[in-house]
């Protein structure tokens, strides 16, 4: 009886494949052409001129000679960041660094499907040697239409909408005793404000009841608490040719109001970087994996369920396609220079959510696959461009930061 192969034994071939090519397309010529390479590499040389950069180039360079895209410095435009789904967002930020080495930066965003965003963080000097960071926000954004599918891996391609606005305020700690180990804390209080949501589709309410979709028409308050340890030996988070990431963390919704929604929330994920000549290419092999446990006579409401679709997580499918009280994503990348500052990359997502964990295996993913060109700076990912094809169809993504982090 012939064995269909697995998903990730497809995945692994497709590794191994996209790896060897540039190895082939190094190997060495035949000698009867040693001679003929030589010839034109001589003549090539006689009419050699100097590299020019490109003018973005040199915009991207400037900047990173002037402290990088992190920087802490006056008036800039913030990107991204209110909320999946929100589409290309930006707005006014500023920023101070102290000389003490705090900092204080202000933002508020506005994208163009209405989303929004006001925010303040502070965070403060390092202490401890530099091992010791505390930092803190006040954070409210507003999402008028987000999307909801039915609950399950099976999910059938129906879409209704719902609104979700969130107040948040929040204090964390990181603590790296060594450059490569990685300790967190935090706590915060959550407001969400749900509701229906005004589109030519379907509102979730007029489609689900409360017993279908937890969660529905409840608006909770929440002690949010959390723990993550880690090992990171990658140079820089936002973007980089080598290392390895372990990390797990903790999560605990204390709901403050009255309600059953109490629940907690394990996020792990597995990360290696393989850098090939220098890394001029990299592959880039992920696993992440999210969990959710409650207490009896509790439920995890659908808005805050693990959930896969969009531009970071399985970006064949459209944003939060997926959700249930487990999920798991393989990634696989294969990016290489193009010029400073800017890469292409291949990609193929497989992932599923399950009602319970212990289906967290290899059996009927969903997967894509897809190609993209991201620019970044030293240690930054600013924006990336993405075709991604899934077996509903194809997407196109833009985003503003790496799909992983």
């Amino acid at each position: 009886m012939t064995r269909k192969p697995s998903v990730s034994m497809l995945l692994w071939l497709a590794f191994i494949v996209i790896a060897a090519v540039p190895a082939a397309a190094q190997t060495p010529a035949a000698d009867t052409r040693a001679g003929e390479i030589a010839a034109e590499q001589q003549e090539k040389a006689q009419h050699l001129a100097p590299y020019k950069q490109h003018p973005l180039e040199r915009r991207l360079l400037a900047i990173e000679e002037a402290g990088g895209f992190t920087v802490v410095r006056g008036w800039f435009v913030a990107l991204g960041d209110i909320k999946q789904g929100s589409g290309v967002a930006l707005g006014p930020a500023y920023g101070k660094l102290f000389d003490n080495g705090s900092t204080v930066i202000g933002k508020v965003g506005y994208s163009v499907r209405n989303f929004k965003l006001v925010q303040l963080f502070a965070s403060s000097p390092p202490m401890a040697d530099g091992k010791v960071t505390i930092s803190g926000r006040a954070r409210w954004q507003d999402a008028p239409v987000l999307a909801v599918y039915p609950l399950g891996p099976d999910s059938r391609r129906f879409r209704t909408d719902y609104s979700e606005s969130k107040t948040e305020v929040s204090a964390h700690a990181l603590v790296k005793p060594l450059s490569f180990i990685r300790l967190g804390a935090g706590v915060g209080f959550e407001a969400f404000d749900t509701g229906g949501a005004d589109t030519k589709r379907s509102s979730v309410e007029e489609v689900y009841s409360p017993a279908e979709m937890p969660g529905l028409g409840i608006d909770p308050k929440y002690l949010h608490s959390f723990v993550l340890a880690g090992i990171d030996s990658r140079p820089f988070p936002g973007y980089s040719r080598s290392g390895t990431l372990l990390q797990a963390a903790l999560h605990d919704y204390r709901q403050q109001d009255d309600g059953s929604f109490s629940f907690q929330r394990v996020d792990a994920i597995a990360r290696q970087l393989i850098p090939i000549l220098r890394g001029n290419w990299v592959i880039d092999l992920s696993v992440r994996t999210s969990t959710t446990t409650v207490d009896s006579g509790n439920q995890v409401p659908f808005f805050l369920l693990p959930d896969l679709g969009g531009s970071g997580e399985l970006r064949g499918y459209p944003s939060y396609r997926f959700r249930d009280r487990n999920s798991i994503i393989f990634t696989g990348e294969y990016r290489w220079y193009v010029q400073e500052f800017v890469d292409m990359a291949v990609f193929v997502d497989a992932g599923k959510v399950a009602s319970r964990s212990k289906d967290l295996d290899f059996d009927d993913l969903k997967s894509d696959v897809g190609i993209g060109i991201r620019f970044h700076g030293l240690g930054t990912s600013f924006f990336r461009i993405e075709v991604a094809k899934s077996s509903e169809g194809y997407r196109l993504i833009f985003g503003f930061s790496a799909p992983i982090r």
